[in-house]
C-alpha cells in the first residue's frame, strides 16, 4: 500500500518513486458494463412491447383507444402538466372509455423477449466459432511442427497464474504481428497471427509481451463481460431496435392523418433521438472500456516480465497540431485500442487510469437518463428499486473514477480534484438526456422551464465533491490500509441520497419541468386537516405549500428520506474513530475555531432561540377559534422545520467559509448536529406549550414531520449553503489580500506557518479520548436508530399524490385543428354510438307511444303499456351510459350535450308517468317532452356536422 502525506498539497514520496498501482482500488470498468447492460435489458423490456402493439394492434382499435385522450379534451399541443389535470378531472370515464378499445399483447412480448434473450445467449456461445472460422485459423500443432513454441507458451500460462490453459490456435493467413484472445472463460482461445509466429525466435521479446498481453486479458477476465455485452448488442440491434425504429419512423412519417402526424410530432422525433442517444451512449462507452481495459492488460505484462520494448518500438505518430487535432481527438473516440503514445506512456506512469475524464462521466450520465426513461416500464411499486439501481451506477462509475484519482493527485503530489466538475460533467450528461429526449418535453420541442433539471445537476455536484472531500480523508486517515472497504462505504452513501433525490424527481419534482402547477389551496387541503385557509390567507402559507413538495416531504421508507442522514453521519463517526491526538487529525489545513464543538453548540443555541421565538409567535397568533385545530397543527408542524432548515443553511454556509480544508463535509456535519439540536428544542418546547389554549394540539414525535423534513430537506439545502459560503470565504479572502497588497505595496510572500493552538498542543489523555469517542458514536447511532424506529412510515403527513392537488392554470384554448380532431375523437370513440343509441331508445319509445294511442282494446292497450314500461328502462339505461361519458371538449359543446342529456331525462321521466298513469295530461307531456328531446339530439348531431366531428347526412 502506497503512504500518503499528511500534508493538503504535497506528498511525502519524492517525484521519482515508483509507479502507482493500477489495482490499488477497483478500476470501475466492471460497473460501467453492467451500466450498458441494464441499459440494454431495460430498453428491450420497454421497446419490445411497443413494438409487437404496433406490429399486432388493431389500427381501428388503437385510433379509437388514442382518441379516448383526445375526447377528453387532452390537447397535445399544450403543457404536460394541463394535459395532466385535463385527464384527472374524469379519470373514470377516461379509463372506461381506454380499457374499452385496449389491446393485450403481453404474452407475445413476453415470448418475443425469450426468443431475443435465447439469440443472445447462442450469439454469445457462437462468437468464438465464428471468429476461429472466419479467419481460416489452424491449431497450433499444425504450424509449430517442430514444438519450438509450445513450452514457450506454457510457462507464459505458468507465469500469468492460470487456472485453465488457454487453446492456442494458428491464422497463417495474417501477416500481423499480433494476438486476440476470445472465447469463454471455461475455454479461452487466443489466436496468434501468422507474422507473429514467424518472427517468434528473432523477436522473441515482442513474442512474450503480445501473449502475456492476452494472458492478462484471461486474468482479469475481460472477455466473459465484453463478449457479453457484445452477444446483447448485436441481439438488441437486430431484433430490437431496427424493428423499434422502423415502427417509430412509420409513426412518424406515414401512419394515420397529416393533422395527426403533425400534432404528435415532437414526441415521436425525441423518441427516434432517444434511440439515436442510446446507440452513441452504448458504444462510445464501450470502447472507452475497452480502451482502458488494454492500458490495464499492458501494465499487467510488463508486472510479469514482459519487456517494455515492444511498445517503446512500436512506430511513433506523428503529432497532429493546429487545425488537425480535433479531429485526431475525435477519430480516436472511435478505436478500440488506445494510441502506441498512451501506451508507452502508460508503462511509465499509469496517470491515464486514474485522471478524471469529461467524456466517460458525460456518457455515463446520458446512459443513465436513457435507463430512467426505459425504467418507466416497469410498475410504480417498484420506483424505489428503480433508483436505487439508476443512483448506483450513476455514483458508482463517477465514485470510483473519483477515489482513484484523489489517490493518484495524493501519490503525485498534485493539486486533489475538487469532485464538482465530475458532478458537472455527470450532470451535463442527464441533462441532454432530458432535453434531447422525450421525458421532460414530452409533446414539445423544448421543455417549458428547463432550468428545473439544475437540481439534478446541482445533487450530482454536491454529492461528487462530497465524495472527494471523503475520499481524500479516509486516503489520509487510512494510509496503512487497504482504501477497498472504505471506497464502498464512501459510494453507499451518496448513491442512497441520490436515489432519494430520483424518487422525489420521478414522482413529484419531474413536473417542474413545466412549470409550478399548483395552488397553494391545493397543496394544503391535501394534507386532510380541518379548517385550512384558502390560499390568500398569508405568504405564511404559502412558504408552507412549497414546502410540502419539496426534496424530503415524501416520509415512507422507500423514498429513501433517511440516505440523506449518512451525508453528516458518516464524516462524525469517521471523524470520532480515526481521529488521531493532535487536534488536526488526518488531513491537516486550517479549520476554524467555529467548525468545532463551540461552533456546533452555537448553530445549536442560534435554532433553538428561533425555535422559541417562532412557537411563541405561533401561540400568540390569532387563527380564530373556530376551526383552528387544523391550521395550528400544519404550522406547529411546518414552521419548525423552516427554523431547522435555515439554522442548519447558516450553520453551513458560516462553517464552509471559514474552512479550507474538507469545508462541504465540515459545513455538513455542523448543520446536522445543528438539526439534532433543533429537532430536540422543538420537541421540548412543544411538549411544554401544549397544555392549554389553542396549543393543546397532540403531539408525537414519531408522527410528525420535524425529523423527516429537517433531515431529508435541511441537509442539502445545508449542502448548496456550503457552497456560496465557500464562495463567500474565498471572495472575501481574496479582497483582503488584494487589500493587503495594495496597503504594503508588496506581493503577500509566502503564508508563515500556523503556529499550533493549546489545544493541539496538549491532546487529551487516552482514556478521556475512547471515552469521547465511545460518547459519540453511541449518541449517534442511537439517534440514527431512533429515526428509524420512530418515524411513521405508514403515514406520510404531505400530499398523498400529484392527482390530489389542484392545478394552478387552466388549460388554454386548443388550436382550430386541435379542437377539429378532439371533436372527431370524442365522436369517434363513443359519442356517436351513445347519439344513435339514444335515438334507437328513442325510436322505441316512440313505436310503443304510437301503440298506447292504437290500442282499440283492454288486451291491446295492456301490451301496449308494457312496451312503454320496457321503452322508459332502455332509455334510462341508455341516457345513463351516456352521461357517464366523457364530456365534450368545449364549452359549447358541452352546453348542448347537457341539453340532451337533460331532455332525454325528462323523457324517461315523462315516460315512467305516462306508465303510471295513462292519461291526456301524463301522454301530452310525454309528447311535449319526447319532440323536445328529438330536436336536442339533432341539433347536437348537427353541430358535430358544422365542427366536422362527423359527416352530415
Amino acid at each position: 500500500m502506497v503512504a500518503l502525506s499528511s500534508g493538503a498539497r504535497a506528498a511525502e514520496q519524492p517525484a521519482d518513486a515508483a509507479p502507482l498501482d493500477e489495482r490499488v482500488l477497483a478500476a470501475g470498468t466492471t460497473l460501467r458494463f453492467a451500466l450498458l447492460l441494464a441499459l440494454l435489458v431495460a430498453a428491450s423490456v420497454s421497446m419490445i412491447p411497443r413494438t409487437v402493439w404496433h406490429l399486432l394492434a388493431s389500427p381501428e382499435k388503437a385510433d379509437r383507444e388514442a382518441a379516448c385522450f383526445l375526447a377528453a379534451g387532452i390537447d397535445p399541443s399544450v403543457s404536460a402538466n394541463a394535459s395532466f389535470a385535463q385527464s384527472q378531472r374524469q379519470p373514470a370515464a377516461l379509463e372506461e372509455c381506454t380499457a374499452r378499445f385496449a389491446q393485450d399483447f403481453t404474452t407475445v412480448s413476453v415470448g418475443v423477449g425469450l426468443v431475443a434473450l435465447a439469440a443472445a445467449f447462442t450469439v454469445h456461445r457462437l462468437l468464438p466459432l465464428w471468429r476461429t472460422r472466419r479467419t481460416r485459423v489452424v491449431p497450433l500443432d499444425v504450424v509449430d511442427v517442430h514444438g519450438r513454441l509450445r513450452p514457450l507458451l506454457d510457462e507464459l500460462v505458468t507465469v500469468a497464474g492460470l487456472g485453465r490453459t488457454p487453446r492456442f490456435v494458428v491464422d497463417p493467413a495474417s501477416r500481423a504481428t499480433g494476438a486476440v484472445a476470445f472465447g469463454r472463460s471455461r475455454r479461452p482461445v487466443i489466436r496468434l497471427d501468422g507474422g507473429l509466429v514467424v518472427t517468434a525466435d528473432s523477436e522473441q521479446e515482442r513474442f512474450r509481451a503480445v501473449v502475456l498481453h492476452e494472458l492478462a486479458h484471461l486474468h482479469h477476465k475481460d472477455i466473459d463481460i465484453t463478449y457479453a455485452t457484445v452477444a446483447l448488442w448485436r441481439v438488441f440491434l437486430v431484433l430490437v431496435l431496427l424493428p423499434w425504429t422502423g415502427v417509430g419512423l412509420d409513426i412518424l412519417l406515414l401512419r394515420g392523418s397529416a393533422e395527426v402526424r403533425g400534432v404528435y410530432a415532437p414526441f415521436n422525433t425525441h423518441a427516434q433521438v432517444l434511440g439515436g442517444l442510446l446507440v452513441l451512449a452504448v458504444y462510445l462507452s464501450r470502447l472507452e472500456i475497452l480502451r482502458h481495459r488494454e492500458i490495464y492488460a499492458d501494465l499487467m505484462a510488463v508486472r510479469w516480465g514482459a519487456s517494455a520494448q515492444p511498445w517503446q518500438d512500436s512506430a511513433v505518430r506523428r503529432h497532429a497540431g493546429g487545425w488537425r487535432r480535433p479531429f485526431v481527438r475525435i477519430a480516436a473516440l472511435w478505436h478500440t485500442h488506445p494510441s502506441p503514445a498512451l501506451r508507452r506512456a502508460s508503462l511509465a506512469d499509469p496517470m491515464a487510469l486514474f485522471t478524471l475524464r469529461a467524456l466517460p462521466l458525460f456518457l455515463t450520465g446520458l446512459a443513465a437518463d436513457i435507463l430512467v426513461w426505459h425504467l418507466d416500464a416497469l410498475p410504480y411499486e417498484f420506483l424505489w428499486l428503480g433508483t436505487v439501481l439508476v443512483a448506483g451506477l450513476v455514483v458508482g462509475i463517477g465514485g470510483v473514477a473519483l477515489w482513484r484519482a484523489v489517490l493518484y493527485a495524493l501519490r503525485a503530489g498534485r493539486t486533489v480534484p475538487s469532485g464538482w466538475s465530475a458532478g458537472l460533467w455527470l450532470g451535463l450528461g442527464v441533462v441532454v438526456g432530458e432535453l434531447t429526449g422525450p421525458r421532460a418535453a414530452m409533446n414539445q420541442w423544448l421543455p417549458a422551464h428547463p432550468e428545473a433539471l439544475l437540481i439534478l445537476v446541482a445533487a450530482l455536484v454536491l454529492l461528487m465533491t462530497w465524495t472527494a472531500q471523503n475520499a481524500e480523508w479516509w486516503l489520509r486517515a487510512r494510509r496503512e490500509r487497504p482504501p477497498g472497504p472504505a471506497m464502498l462505504a464512501g459510494l453507499a452513501v451518496p448513491a442512497l441520497a441520490y436515489a432519494s433525490v430520483l424518487y422525489w424527481w420521478r414522482s413529484v419534482g419531474e413536473v417542474l419541468t413545466d412549470g409550478w402547477p399548483f395552488t397553494t389551496a391545493g397543496v394544503l387541503a391535501s394534507y386532510g386537516l380541518p379548517g385550512l385557509p384558502p390560499s390568500d390567507a398569508g405568504p405564511l402559507w404559502h412558504i408552507i405549500a412549497v414546502l410540502g413538495l419539496l426534496p424530503g416531504t415524501r416520509t415512507g421508507a422507500g423514498s429513501l428520506w433517511w440516505a440523506q442522514v449518512l451525508l453528516w453521519a458518516l464524516p462524525v463517526l469517521a471523524l470520532v474513530v480515526a481521529s488521531r491526538p493532535g487536534g488536526e487529525g488526518a488531513g491537516g489545513g486550517r479549520r476554524s475555531p467555529f467548525a468545532g464543538p463551540a461552533g456546533v453548540l452555537t448553530g445549536g443555541i442560534v435554532c433553538s432561540a428561533g425555535l422559541a421565538v417562532a412557537l411563541a409567535r405561533l401561540r400568540d397568533a390569532q387563527l380564530g377559534t373556530p376551526g383552528a385545530v387544523g391550521p395550528l397543527r400544519l404550522a406547529q408542524m411546518m414552521v419548525p422545520v423552516l427554523v431547522i432548515c435555515a439554522a442548519m443553511a447558516l450553520t453551513a454556509a458560516v462553517v464552509a467559509a471559514l474552512t479550507d480544508s474538507r469545508w462541504l463535509t465540515a459545513g455538513l456535519t455542523a448543520a446536522g448536529i445543528t438539526a439534532l439540536v433543533g429537532v430536540a428544542a422543538a420537541h421540548a418546547l412543544v411538549r411544554a406549550d401544549a397544555g392549554s389554549g389553542p396549543s393543546a394540539v397532540a403531539w408525537s414525535l414519531s408522527r410528525e414531520v420535524h425529523l423527516p423534513y429537517a433531515v431529508a430537506l435541511g441537509t442539502p439545502v445545508a449542502g448548496l449553503a456550503a457552497f456560496v459560503g465557500r464562495g463567500a470565504g474565498l471572495a472575501g479572502r481574496g479582497a483582503a489580500l488584494l487589500v493587503r497588497q495594495v496597503t504594503t505595496g508588496r506581493g503577500a510572500g509566502p503564508r508563515p506557518a500556523a503556529r499550533p493552538s493549546p489545544a493541539a498542543q496538549r491532546p487529551l489523555r487516552p482514556k478521556w479520548r475512547r471515552a469521547v469517542r465511545l460518547a459519540a458514536v453511541g449518541a449517534v447511532v442511537t439517534w440514527v436508530g431512533a429515526t428509524a424506529l420512530a418515524v411513521d412510515v405508514s403515514a406520510s403527513p404531505g400530499p398523498a399524490s400529484l392527482s390530489a392537488l389542484v392545478p394552478d392554470r387552466a388549460a388554454p384554448e386548443p388550436s382550430a385543428t386541435v379542437s377539429r380532431l378532439q371533436h372527431q375523437a370524442w365522436a369517434k370513440a363513443g359519442g356517436l354510438e351513445r347519439i344513435e343509441a339514444l335515438r334507437t331508445a328513442e325510436l322505441r319509445y316512440s313505436a310503443a307511444f304510437a301503440a298506447v294511442r292504437e290500442a282499440t282494446d283492454d288486451a291491446g292497450f295492456l301490451r301496449a303499456m308494457h312496451r312503454v314500461t320496457s321503452a322508459c328502462g332502455a332509455m334510462d339505461r341508455a341516457t345513463r351510459r351516456a352521461g357517464a361519458y366523457l364530456s365534450v371538449p368545449s364549452t359549447a359543446g358541452q352546453r348542448m350535450w347537457t341539453r340532451v342529456l337533460t331532455r332525454y331525462r325528462e323523457m324517461t321521466d315523462t315516460c315512467r308517468a305516462l306508465a303510471t298513469r295513462p292519461d291526456a295530461t301524463t301522454a301530452e307531456a310525454a309528447d311535449t317532452a319526447r319532440r323536445n328531446a328529438i330536436d336536442s339530439v339533432d341539433a347536437m348531431s348537427y353541430w358535430l356536422a358544422e365542427k366536422g366531428a362527423i359527416r352530415p347526412k
